[in-house]
């Protein structure tokens, strides 16, 4: 069999590309197929992402390099309206040709909002064809895409909520929940910090993870008389890291707080877990997040809105989990007071239920029960 893994992007290092990439290569290895296909509409950027899949039977795809020309662009999109086609011509003949490679499984990463895949859709039969949910939002949905989604073998998110969501809102019956393949697990599980950083995030720098909120707990806490640091790292909006700088500047926090823009190659995620007391995840949307699951993996407490699957995953420590900023700051001072005999205790009961409930070789065995169904 052959199976082909399409996402909307690889270009910086984030969950829906490490996730693609990990997937890929977890499903290569298991012998189940002969080839793995990967593609993206524009080409893999990150060199860091290739080091995450290598091996014969994997392959990267993504539209040629003229689709993006915008003289080639306007003709593709006029024909596609005047001979009222579903597809767009080059899509039509591109898609053509992948499927005569005898693709036979499909998996789709895609957030509820994006329609990237359904050119895909018109070549390949819709009972062999997964889509995975990076991010869902609560949004109207057109009946037509439903209708579509419905049709499909599986629906996947990452936690029971959003499986309700789907099953309420938008009639969808075949959702189920898988959560994501972490990159890098072996070092994450043998980590031990050195806590030099009170908090952490590691995240791609986006408006959407409500960075400020970090950054506004750190000078909550010092006007309560409270000394702590925070480690922030990750690549992304340049607009919007240049504000969280000046908003660090503002509060006189520069000693207090580090920005790094620059990604972590994930196979190293590990150094910078190693570096801190707590993770914190302050997300306004989320479908996980990896980074939660990379957090509890190297032992490290985290400290979550409840967005995503943090409850489901923190299980019997769901406490880590606030429903708002006051929250946050609350649990952050009853946290950072802990004893060490304390900590230590919560990072090893956080591991070891990582270890029992949330590895890898659970996820993978599970996900490819789901493609052989």
């Amino acid at each position: 069999m052959k199976l082909l893994i399409a996402t909307p992007y690889l270009r910086v290092i984030g969950g829906t590309e490490i996730e693609t990439l990990i997937t890929a290569r977890e499903l290569a290895s298991s012998g189940i197929f002969s080839e793995v296909l990967i593609f993206s509409p524009k080409p893999i950027e990150h060199s860091h992402l290739k080091e995450l899949v290598c091996g014969r039977n994997i392959s990267f795809h993504s539209y040629p390099s003229f689709f993006w020309n915008q003289n080639v662009k306007n003709i593709n999109n006029q024909l596609k309206s005047r001979l009222k086609l579903k597809t767009s011509p080059l899509e039509y003949f591109y898609w053509k040709f992948i499927a005569s490679k005898g693709v036979n499984k499909i998996i789709f990463l895609s957030s509820t909002g994006q329609n990237f895949y359904l050119p895909i859709l018109n070549f390949f039969d819709l009972r062999n064809c997964f889509i995975k949910y990076t991010v869902v939002y609560d949004e109207a949905m057109p009946s037509w895409k439903k209708k579509i989604l419905r049709k499909l073998k599986w629906n996947i998110v990452m936690s029971k909520n959003h499986q309700a969501y789907l099953q309420k809102e938008l009639k969808i019956k075949n959702a189920v929940v898988q959560d994501i393949i972490i990159a890098n697990e072996e070092a994450l599980l043998n980590t031990n910090s050195i806590r030099k950083f009170t908090f952490g995030i590691l995240s791609r720098i986006s408006r959407e993870k409500q960075i400020q909120d970090a950054i506004l707990l750190v000078k909550k806490l010092k006007i309560n008389g409270i000394s702590t640091s925070l480690l922030i790292q990750g690549e992304g909006d340049q607009d919007y890291f240049k504000e969280l700088l000046k908003l660090v500047e503002e509060a006189n926090l520069e000693e207090e707080i580090t920005l790094i823009n620059k990604s972590i190659p994930p196979n190293q995620s590990h150094e910078f877990y190693g570096k801190i007391s707590f993770f914190l995840i302050t997300s306004k949307h989320e479908t996980g997040p990896m980074t939660g699951l990379e957090a509890i993996a190297a032992g490290v407490p985290v400290l979550s809105y409840n967005v995503g699957a943090m409850k489901e995953r923190l299980s019997r420590h769901s406490y880590l989990v606030v429903e708002n900023f006051q929250e946050l700051i609350g649990l952050a001072t009853q946290l950072i007071t802990l004893e060490e005999k304390d900590y230590k205790s919560l990072a090893h009961s956080l591991r070891q239920h990582y270890k029992s409930e949330c590895s890898n070789d659970l996820k993978i065995k599970k996900l490819e029960k789901l493609i052989l169904k």
